[in-house]
């Protein structure tokens, strides 16, 4: 088949979603189907001259939901979205995260132009969204025009529900296990025989670095032989910096924005995968990456993670925002190299189930279902919405 994938988030931005898309898309290119990336800047047109990536717009940030996140800025983003889908002729047009602003809500509202299957993939959970409560019935409409819903999680469709009740098929994430679990050559200065923490993701508030810190100082006390590594940037490395004096360098590293291509040396170069956010995660892509690369996991009892990590067989669940807790989990993992043995293999078996190629052909299974029934024809423009009409 072929297939426009849209995400407002994709490389160079880093993050869930990129890696979703990009591994979603190598998976299904590999199966036979051509896949074309429609996103958004650093710049325009194709990317690699190939046909493959699409750029339109170009990204900025802003404060969402606890972290600063991609929003695509531009002139006519719904024409020049209707244009790549008429002239690329596709059998199916995949929008990720498709009732959010701007580049998702405007790839929907121009897949109207074409007469092809639409396919949303819900990626966010939270408490509540404000904006959603106040346009979720604006947005309801447009939901319309999807003919299939994904959701990554549980978390993920509950909140989705909330606001866009209807019938959701939860397919999870996926990892490039062979790519974590091959074991890659280990980081020179982390080999030190050390005990190797990692916390992989944005510096931001809803990742809760300065908590893991305030773990961590707990931590060495009793256990002078870890280290803490922290692979990520954001706007809160200033404040994560000042909080880890005077560990920095030594005990506590931060080693800001790392590579797809070398972040597999990273989990190879630790032994335990800590992550700890208070809530909004509907999955944890690094959960899986610690997973496949056989690493324990210590991490918070959140509703995303809880359908990833199992308590006490492949890591241990704390509550959120227990400093004190977070630290006794990892005492207990630093002081026991069985056990984290036992919790790494534990892990590696699962991660494999979430094996991109699996996912990919979940997900072409729904493309070719979609195939067999009618085409969603209803409008997404009711009058009274078109004062909200932006694109």
């Amino acid at each position: 088949m072929k297939i426009a994938m849209v995400s407002q988030s994709y490389y160079p931005s880093l993050g869930g979603v990129t890696e979703h898309v990009h591994h979603l898309c190598e998976a299904l290119r590999s199966q036979g189907h051509q896949v074309t990336i429609v996103t958004a800047g650093p710049h325009n047109g194709d990317e690699d001259g190939a046909g493959t990536t699409v750029r339109i717009g170009r990204n900025a940030l802003f404060p969402i939901n606890g972290a600063f996140v991609n929003v695509t800025v531009g002139l006519r983003l719904r024409k020049r979205l209707e244009n790549v889908f008429r002239s690329g002729d596709f059998d199916i047009i995949h929008i990720h995260s498709p009732l959010e602003p701007t580049l998702p809500l405007a790839a929907l509202m121009a897949a109207r132009s074409v007469d092809c299957p639409v396919v949303g993939t819900f990626h966010m959970s939270a408490r509540v969204s404000p904006a959603y409560e106040v346009f979720s019935e604006v947005l309801r409409t447009h939901a319309l025009r999807l003919d299939a819903r994904i959701a990554v999680s549980q978390a993920a469709r509950r909140f989705a529900m909330r606001y866009f009740p209807g019938e959701y098929v939860v397919v999870p994430n996926g990892v490039a296990f062979s790519r974590f679990a091959a074991r890659a050559q280990p980081v020179r200065e982390l080999a030190d025989g050390r005990i190797n923490i990692l916390f992989v993701g944005r510096l931001d508030i809803r990742k809760r670095a300065p908590l893991l810190i305030s773990a961590f100082k707990k931590l060495r006390r009793v256990h002078p032989d870890s280290r803490l590594v922290i692979v990520g940037k954001g706007f809160m490395e200033p404040a994560c910096r000042a909080m880890a004096y005077p560990l920095t360098g030594k005990d506590i590293v931060f080693r800001g924005r790392v590579s797809p291509t070398d972040l597999p040396s990273y989990y190879s170069s630790s032994d335990i995968f800590c992550s700890v956010p208070a809530g909004s995660e509907s999955f944890g892509i690094v959960l899986l990456e610690a997973m496949a690369a056989g690493i324990p996991i210590v991490a918070t009892r959140i509703e995303g993670y809880r359908e990833i990590v199992s308590d006490e067989v492949d890591g241990i669940l704390v509550r959120p925002g227990d400093t004190t807790g977070i630290a006794d989990a990892l005492g207990r993992l630093v002081a026991d190299s069985e056990l984290r043995a036992v919790m790494g293999r534990k892990g590696q078996e699962k991660a494999i189930l979430f094996d991109w190629p699996r996912i990919a052909r979940r997900i072409a299974g729904i493309y070719g279902e979609l195939h067999t029934r009618p085409v969603c024809r209803r409008t997404c423009e009711p009058k009274r919405a078109k004062r909200f009409r932006l694109l």
